[in-house]
């Protein structure tokens, strides 16, 4: 589902707040025909008044992103249109890799094995700073807490000395209380999504989905949150509650 308009975000924070149009006008300093010009669609405020509108009204990012899909296409500001810069917005991920263990939390020896087999002709030296890479980023955003969902296979498929460093990377990772794991079980599969997909909740409480293919990351547009959340939401369905998943990565330690 699309952003709704800026003009109907307006009118509906303003009128939860109880302002009127003359009111709203004197408490951020603007004129009253500039807000009634926002609010009938004939004009759209500056960034900087749309932050003062989206702060008065307590509307929680939710104004910025309707004045951002307005007037760029797209919910997320400028510095928020790479991964990196996502990354370091957000304070959760909700990931889903439908064959590997996610990025996030791959261990040194699983990520190398990974990239060796996805990029075969790479120096030893490449594959050591590409899982290099790969391994310390959680580490330099402190600040995410990480929901993963991935099949168990992504584990008993693996060499036996991979598959004990992974587990035990995984059991290190939900005790520090930042992740959680969900194994999906043999029995089961995941039929949606079919490449690794990440769900972002900003700090400025904005949604954002990512997923990946073999050209790189693809930042979905808003209009597709709803049917791609949904696709997250079953994935847990079929998933193990975290508690029942960490008893199954210990008996694979």
């Amino acid at each position: 589902m699309a952003e709704p308009p800026f003009l109907d975000v307006l009118t509906k924070f303003r009128e939860l707040n109880g302002f009127s149009q003359k009111q709203l006008a004197a408490r951020v300093n603007a004129s009253v025909a500039a807000v009634s010009r926002w609010t009938n669609g004939h004009a759209m405020p500056k960034l900087s008044m749309a932050e003062t509108l989206d702060a008065e009204l307590g509307a929680e990012g939710r104004l910025l992103a309707a004045w951002r899909e307005a007037t760029s296409g797209t919910t997320l500001p400028e510095w928020a249109r790479s991964l990196a810069g996502i990354e370091a917005e957000a304070r959760t991920v909700q990931v889903v890799s439908p064959v590997v263990v996610p990025g996030y939390l791959q261990s040194s020896l699983y990520a190398a094995a990974v990239f060796r087999s996805g990029w075969p002709l790479a120096s030893d030296e490449e594959i050591a700073r590409l899982t290099k890479l790969r391994t310390e980023r959680l580490d330099h955003l402190p600040r995410l807490r990480v929901t993963a969902v991935f099949p168990v296979t992504a584990l008993t498929g693996m060499d036996e000395e991979v598959r004990r460093d992974q587990v035990a990377r995984l059991l290190d990772l939900a005790g520090s209380g930042r992740v959680a794991v969900h194994l999906v079980p043999e029995g089961s599969i995941l039929t949606d999504p079919v490449a690794p997909m990440m769900v972002f909740r900003l700090n400025s409480g904005e949604l954002v989905i990512t997923s990946d293919n073999p050209d790189g990351n693809v930042i979905h547009a808003t209009h597709t949150h709803e049917r791609l959340s949904a696709l997250v939401t079953g994935a847990l369905a079929v998933a193990l509650p975290a508690r029942h998943s960490l008893e199954a990565l210990k008996e694979l330690a």
